[in-house]
């Protein structure tokens, strides 16, 4: 077993035996034991006898692993922290589905009652859920009158609000205009019967009042432990404003931030950034002032087209008859001209496509950029479950990275009754050999997790060899993260010189053993962040 170069253990390291350790380290895939410095660096990984050698004679604590399997902490690549801190916490959340026009005041009721807090956001009333069935904002009305009320949907992409959201927000409730990617519903006279979707919800999401900075420093340290106990040190935040930044740089200040965090602050569009286009592009400008020891923030995010989802289908695809995009889907017109900006910035782009159109858009889109910039930033597609046959060769060739999320619809029964919307092609990323990233777009539900999730696709990765299939998903939830990010010097394997940011897990996941996996302990910088108890 050979062992990477070993530094000279400082005072009051610490030394790790015993373990069962998949390094992510190319050349030395695998040891037992390793040694973290007191500022949470590992500084020799090899053998039980070379660390017990090194630990007797400097006098080193001893940490027995006790033969767990140990790999380094999961980079997420796709997660809402503020958002689902906040859903987890202070607005209500609605059983998964079975929410009709008819029971919609009771859930709402009820959900009320468990909150922990509440007026986070004023006087308005804000619940999650999947679908309400049968609904027009007449519901609400004879509960809520006054009070503005919305109940988010779709994934994050649709919304249900009653007529004094709407009017609160500024719609014209009668004779409210389509624009470019929205979705109105409406009534037999053509009027707004208070659920939307996508570009639609834009005056809604801007107009919510938002929380006080205390809370939000609040509800991110809850969102933190959350990733934690995923087994998550890393992470790409996909809707990044205003108020998150600030939250995590008050974190930083209080040492309290345990995780490195790579901030995507929304360009477009401003619905999922719930802050105006305006102030969010100024956000843009000045996001070196928000860069921290853990905090990163050169990366961008667009939502580009909808979602593949029933009722609304608002995926933009590539039409059958003639192989051209269905632009009506599309929520931006422009992106390539946000590509080129950011791109000459040096700033990373995540993209949110989903339908095959979309994601053609954007690789064309990138091609144009490493035209004109070839030694610029590492882009990232976020999603990919709609990529043409002739694209996925694209990714390698334009130094693409493909974010595969979210992480829970791998294997799916929605996804699997998509009709092949929903798709997930690892085989055909790998043979292509694309960088590849998993994210669990985490939103409003209970936990981050994406271990429990990828079961269901060693197979497909490994070519029907589990062991393969294990490796390749280790790495990509690792070290192909923190390359995505620009940090592999420093992040996403066991090796010296390294970050020791480590979790020890309660299957051997290098050989395929995800089935049931969980977290059992999360170290960040050689602390120990969290313990299943």
């Amino acid at each position: 077993m050979a062992s990477t170069t070993p530094q000279s253990p400082a005072d009051n390291s610490t030394a790790y035996i015993n373990g069962r350790v998949f390094t992510i380290h190319p050349q030395h895939p695998r040891a037992e034991a390793f040694i973290v410095s007191p500022s949470g660096v590992f500084t020799t990984v090899g053998s039980n006898d070379e660390v017990k050698a090194l630990a007797k004679n400097h006098n080193l604590i001893t940490y027995d692993l006790q033969n767990a399997f140990i790999m380094p902490g999961l980079h997420d690549a796709h997660v809402h922290m503020l958002f689902s801190g906040i859903a987890l916490t202070s607005q209500v959340r609605l059983p998964g589905q079975g929410i009709t026009g008819k029971n919609v005041v009771e859930e709402l009721r009820k959900g009320s009652c468990a909150c922990k807090f509440a007026n986070v956001n004023g006087d308005w009333l804000v619940a999650h859920g999947y679908l309400v069935e049968d609904y027009d904002r007449s519901v609400l009305d004879g509960e809520w009158p006054d009070t503005p009320v919305m109940i988010r949907g779709g994934a994050g992409h649709s919304a249900f609000l009653n007529s004094a959201a709407l009017v609160r927000a500024g719609y014209d409730v009668e004779g409210e205009r389509d624009g470019q990617g929205t979705c109105y519903k409406r009534d037999a006279n053509g009027h707004l019967t208070g659920e939307m979707a996508e570009n639609g919800m834009s005056k809604a999401m801007t107009s919510i009042p938002q929380p006080r900075l205390s809370h939000v420093q609040r509800v991110l340290a809850v969102a933190q432990q959350k990733l934690h106990a995923a087994g998550v040190t890393s992470c790409q935040e996909a809707s990044s404003n205003t108020l998150l930044l600030k939250g995590l740089q008050a974190l930083e200040a209080t040492h309290s931030l345990k995780l490195e965090i790579f901030p995507h602050i929304v360009y477009a569009p401003d619905w999922i950034g719930e802050e105006s286009s305006e102030s969010l592009h100024a956000l843009l400008d000045r996001a070196e002032a928000f860069k921290s020891t853990h905090v990163d923030t050169r990366f961008v995010k667009i939502i580009l087209d909808g979602v593949p989802l029933a009722p609304y289908w608002t995926h933009a695809a590539l039409k059958p008859e003639d192989n051209k995009v269905d632009e009506s889907k599309l929520l931006m017109l422009n992106v390539s001209e946000a590509i080129k900006k950011y791109d000459e910035r040096g700033m990373t782009m995540k993209i949110h496509c989903t339908g095959t159109g979309a994601t053609r858009i954007v690789l064309d889109a990138y091609a144009a950029a490493r035209q004109r910039n070839p030694n610029g930033p590492r882009h990232e597609i976020a999603h990919c479950s709609g990529v043409h046959e002739d694209d996925y060769k694209r990714f390698r060739e334009l130094n693409v990275t493909a974010e595969m999320s979210p992480a829970f619809f791998f294997t799916h029964p929605i996804t699997a009754g998509s009709g092949g919307l929903m798709n997930w092609d690892f085989a055909k990323m790998r043979a292509h050999n694309a960088h590849t990233t998993i994210g669990s777009d985490w939103g409003a539900g209970e936990a981050p997790d994406l271990l429990p999730f990828l079961d269901g696709i060693v197979d497909a990765v490994g070519g029907s060899d589990r062991q393969v299939g294990g490796e390749a998903l280790c790495r990509m939830l690792t070290l192909a993260g923190a390359e995505a990010v620009g940090r592999e010097k420093d992040l996403g394997s066991i090796e010296v010189g390294k970050k020791a940011n480590f979790i020890a897990v309660d299957r051997d996941l290098s050989r395929g053993e995800f089935e049931g996996a969980s977290c059992l302990t999360t170290w960040f910088e050689g602390e120990v962040v969290y313990e299943k108890l």
